[in-house]
Formats: structure tokens, sequence, C-alpha cells
């Protein structure tokens, strides 16, 4: 397969929708294999290089977890925050939730944990009043229409920077981790989006979850860094075996 490198680059290179050769890529991990160990024994340097290259998958997992935790971190609080925004803010520190607020508050016993004068809804913020019918309508106004302004960002977000942000992405990703090409649906500014439509769109009520589409951050991540390691980066096979594995670690 060595003659197709050289003289042709562009060949054995993949198509948008089409379907991978998963012989000719097992074929070409091979050959780059045989050829470092056998220049590992000529220097240091191409010793030290192969010793990179096989703790690669292990420093690619590591970063896939570090980050892809790191975010879904971040979404849960910043759900936590947005939930809570529907309702009230807090005064001392406007990216409180209801909870934090109420826990910072010296005022507040253990059984009215979460009332405190720090924390006040919509209605008492704007009206002064804690209590009747137009208090309560007040805030239930307010309510859904955070609601549905945080819906229309998600969607609008969606449709104008990333389409392929939608959805759970679940059965995209099996399709990809199948052998499929799909460009762009595990890229950069996929990521960016469906990590800030995510909080958007559960903090905003509407029924669905943030566990499939977890994975499709996952996916993301091992895709972001796949592309700085030529060994994953230049074989669709390999870079395959970084998605699933990115996959399970977000499930487990």
């Amino acid at each position: 397969m060595d003659f197709l490198d050289e003289p042709f680059p562009d060949v054995g290179t993949y198509e948008d929708f089409h379907t991978i050769d998963w012989l000719r890529e097992k074929s070409r991990d091979t050959d780059r294999h045989r050829k470092i160990t056998s220049k590992s024994k000529e220097s240091i340097w191409e010793f030290i290089k192969s010793l990179l290259d096989a703790w690669s998958g292990w420093l690619v997992m590591l970063l896939i977890g570090l980050l892809s935790g790191t975010l879904a971190g971040v979404i849960d609080l910043a759900v936590d925050w947005m939930t809570d925004l529907k309702e009230g803010v807090c005064l001392s520190a406007l990216w409180y939730s209801h909870e934090q607020c109420c826990w910072t508050s010296n005022e507040t016993t253990f059984a009215d944990r979460d009332k405190c004068p720090q924390w006040q809804k919509w209605a008492e913020l704007m009206t002064g009043y804690t209590e009747g019918a137009g208090v309560y309508l007040l805030n239930y106004f307010l309510y859904v229409l955070w609601a549905l302004f945080f819906s229309f960002l998600a969607v609008s977000l969606v449709r104008v920077f990333a389409p392929y942000a939608c959805g759970s992405g679940i059965p995209e990703i099996k399709t990809i981790l199948s052998g499929f090409i799909i460009r762009g649906y595990l890229g950069k500014w996929t990521l960016l989006i469906k990590t800030v439509t995510l909080v958007l769109a559960v903090s905003s009520g509407l029924s669905l979850g943030k566990e499939g589409p977890l994975v499709h951050v996952a996916c993301c991540c091992g895709n972001l860094f796949c592309s700085l390691f030529s060994k994953y980066s230049k074989n669709e096979g390999k870079r395959r075996e970084v998605r699933t594995s990115a996959c399970w670690r977000r499930r487990d």
C-alpha cells in the first residue's frame, strides 16, 4: 500500500457520505507500526518516538476523559443555574442557583434552607410584593417567557451555526462507528454549539435529557484530540477506535 501514499497523496481519502475500507486502514496501520519498530533500533531518538507512539493511545483517552468530564460538570452547573433563573435571581451573586444562594446565606436555618432574603423571585423583585394572585400570574408568565427564550435561542443557534448539533446524536454516531463518513458531525463547531444548546434545551424544561447528547459531546472531544496525533488523524480505522472508547467512557 505504500505506493499509494507517495505519488498519489489523495488516493485513499474518503468522500462525504462514503464508507471506509477497513482492510486498507488495517493494512496502513500495520505498515506504520512495522516502520516505527524497525526505526526504533537505529537511534535513541527513534526509540523515544516509538515509546511516545505506543503511549499516545493512553494520552488521548486521558485528555478525552478530562475534557468530557469538565464539560459535563459545566453543563450540570449551568443547567441548575438557568433552570432557577426562570423563577428568580440571587442578589448577592447572579451566577448562584437558588440552592447555592441560600447555602451562602447566614440568615437561613436548615429547616428553611430553600428560603433566604438573598434569593428573590422576579415578581417580588419587580413589584415588592410576595403574595397575591397578581404576583403568582407574573411569576408564571415570566417563567414561561424564560423557557420560550431558552428554547428559541437553542433552536436558532443549531439552525444557523451547526445543524449537526441537533438531536441526541446516538443513531448517527452508531453509523459513524460502523465506518460511515459524515464530515463535520464531530467537528469543533458542533462541539461548541452542542454544549451551549444542550444547556439551553434542558434548562428550558423541554421533555429531553442530557445523557444521549453527552455521548455526542464525548465523541467530538475524541475527534478533536485524534487530530493532534498522526497515528489517529491519518487512519480512519484507528480514529473509530478512539471514538468508540469515548462513547463508553461517557456512558460509564
